[in-house]
Formats: structure tokens, C-alpha cells, sequence
């Protein structure tokens, strides 16, 4: 569903956007006009939680060239509601995560009507997520006191080479879209179950808990289910990732 209404927003906005570069008054300027953007991007809170706060800063170094800095708090939505597979009662949660990415920016002045930062560029960039979760968890059908807690650590460490185009509206306001943004990429992690909890019912919880987070993050990926989080409760690995989003940014 969320995918679905990123795509229809990119739908409606494109057209507009080309229009209204097409119809912009300013139609040249010999060297960038300021030297930095501050951006918001929205694209955390349309795939994943509105709770999630993105901002970048974008320093014009010359006519071609620029860096870029991203940081953010990230949520995901709650894994699972109340229980988790009839077994585990959530008594209590905690989860906070940060969103980290550095760019080097190159604006293909060939193909660009303006120096920077308007028009298509490609860039190497270096990109971080890291997110931590717990729950307070009692075990349900006993009368035991089985109290305990689940909790885990998730991170990725993403290097690639995306290629994007912004738009540089009336000398100030911006629109930067990431296009594709291949990457090789490091999940790292760790799954623990600490309390009084029965080892079996441990076992049929994990098994659970991996089905709902493929379910529910598919980047993910099978690997989080068939290999090293579900054998051992730590997650290691590298595979290829992919980079996308929009912000909207001031140009001063």
C-alpha cells in the first residue's frame, strides 16, 4: 500500500514539475547562485512511519561538484499488535533508529543547462541505518511467572553510485529526486530473548518473528529467515541494496 502511494505521488508530481521548469523565468545563470540547500525528505515517512524525520544539507563546491550530508530519526511500525503468535504478551516497548548517508556529487554539465545544483548528476555515496527495539514480553497459557524481554538490533551499511536529477526553482526552492541507487550493502544484527522464558517456545516465537519482519520489511529479504538470524540470533551478511527517494529544499 505504501509503495503504491509513492508511486502515485511520483505520478502526480513529475508532470507538474516539468512544467514548471519549462515555464520558469530564470533561464541561465553563469556560476550557482547560492551555495547551499537545506532539504526535507519525506520518503522515510511514505514507506515506513510518519514519525520519521529526514533533513539534508547540500554544499555547492563549484560549477560541477558538491557534498551532501543526510540525517534522520527512523521509526518502523510495531512488528507485531499485542502478542506475538499467541505465545508472547507485549507488556512494554521502546524502539528508536538513526538514518545516516554522505554524498559526493558530480552535475553533468553536458547535459545540464545550469551549474549546480540544477540538472542531472551521479554521485558515490555511503549510506547507514540503524535501529533497536524492545519488548517486555510475558509468556501467555501458564501460570508460571515468565517475564521477560525481546529485544534486537538491526543496521545496514550501504556503498553505491546513484544517479538523480533536481530541479531549481525560481533561484531558491528545489526538488531532488534519487533515481536509481545501486549498492552493495552489510545487514548486521542481533535477536535475543532474555527472562524466564521456556526454550522451546523460543524457538517457535523466532520462527514466527522472522516470518512477520519479511512480511513486513522486504529489504530485508529471505536471508533473515532461512539463514543466520533464525540459526543463531544474529544477522551478518552482504547483498545488493538500492537507493530511492525525493526532498524538497531552499536553496540560499
Amino acid at each position: 500500500m505504501k509503495n503504491t502511494r509513492w508511486f502515485i505521488l511520483m505520478c502526480l508530481f513529475v508532470p507538474t514539475l516539468l512544467w514548471a521548469a519549462k515555464n520558469d523565468t530564470v533561464t541561465n545563470y553563469p556560476k550557482p547562485y547560492h551555495k547551499n540547500v537545506i532539504k526535507f525528505n519525506p520518503t522515510p515517512m511514505l514507506l515506513w512511519s510518519s514519525k520519521n524525520i529526514t533533513f539534508s544539507y547540500e554544499r555547492i563546491l563549484n560549477r560541477k561538484q558538491s557534498i551532501a550530508i543526510t540525517a534522520g530519526f527512523l521509526e518502523f511500525p510495531s512488528l507485531f499488535k499485542d502478542s506475538i503468535a499467541n505465545i508472547l504478551a507485549i507488556t512494554g516497548r521502546e524502539k528508536y533508529g538513526v538514518n545516516l548517508a554522505f554524498e559526493y556529487r558530480f552535475y553533468l554539465m553536458k547535459r545540464n543547462a545550469r551549474p549546480a545544483p540544477d540538472g542531472i548528476y551521479i554521485a558515490p555515496f555511503a549510506s547507514y541505518y540503524g535501529y533497536h527495539f524492545k519488548n517486555n514480553v510475558d509468556v501467555l497459557h501458564t501460570n508460571v511467572d515468565s517475564a521477560g524481554a525481546l529485544k534486537g538490533n538491526f543496521y545496514i551499511f550501504n556503498v553505491g553510485v546513484e544517479l538523480g536529477y533536481q530541479f531549481v526553482f525560481w533561484k531558491r526552492f528545489t526538488l531532488d529526486f534519487v533515481l536509481i541507487g545501486p549498492a552493495i550493502s552489510y545487514y548486521g544484527g542481533n535477536l535475543d530473548i532474555t527472562g524466564n522464558v521456556n526454550f522451546e517456545q523460543i524457538k517457535e516465537t523466532n520462527a514466527a518473528l522472522y516470518d512477520k519482519l519479511k512480511e513486513k520489511y522486504p529489504m530485508i529479504g529471505d536471508f533473515v529467515v532461512n539463514k543466520s538470524f533464525k540459526s543463531n540470533g544474529k544477522l551478518d551478511m552482504l547483498a545488493v541494496g538500492f537507493r530511492y527517494l525525493v526532498q524538497f529544499g531552499f536553496h540560499f
